[in-house]
């Protein structure tokens, strides 16, 4: 049975994940698999020639240009399928997918958790990290979070204080097993 866990930017989905694997389950991310394809020599001469830009080149510069809509889509088209193959050939049982929803993904796993803090808290953790302006421009470049809790077969809400948000991912995860038991 696989579990994908989604939500937005700074919602906590990857909290989620060290509690499942701290409870035995295989883990996997989709960020992770992506700063994964970043560092590799393959994908930064894939696109290097879907860009224009000149090779070889690093990550961090085409990470810049990637600002514009059109250059975003490009990477994209390239990143998806490469992800998604990886998820797919992957033995995990949770899977932290952000894009599960925008990527049409739901059919290839039994369960989805969606994640969320709320709008004001999500802005308040991301804000921290990069600043206000940024933290604004990044959510507004998302699905919202509300949009993704209609596909949920959990929504785990992490804007409490951590040990409860420990216990809830614990319950989930427990009537997953009684489920799964009586089947």
């Amino acid at each position: 049975m696989k579990i994908a866990i989604t939500g937005g930017i700074a919602e906590g989905k990857s909290t989620v994940l060290e509690v499942l694997r701290s409870e035995g389950l295989r883990v996997l991310s989709a960020d992770e698999i992506v700063r994964q394809l970043w560092s590799e020599r393959s994908t930064l001469d894939s696109l290097s020639q879907l860009l224009s830009l000149e090779n070889p080149t690093k990550g961090d510069v085409t990470r810049a240009i990637v600002e514009s809509n059109t250059a975003r889509q490009v990477v994209n088209h390239l990143f998806h399928p490469l992800v998604h193959q990886r998820i797919m050939e992957s033995d995990a049982d949770a899977i932290e997918i952000p894009l599960l929803i925008e990527t049409c993904m739901q059919s290839t796993v039994d369960q989805i958790w969606v994640v969320t803090c709320g709008s004001e808290e999500q802005l308040r953790r991301l804000s921290s990290r990069v600043g206000e302006a940024q933290a604004q421009k990044m959510i507004r470049l998302q699905l919202p979070t509300r949009a993704k809790i209609p596909f949920a077969d959990e929504v785990l809400r992490t804007n409490r204080p951590l040990r409860d948000v420990h216990t809830a991912i614990r319950q989930a995860l427990a009537r997953l097993r009684q489920t799964r038991s009586e089947i």
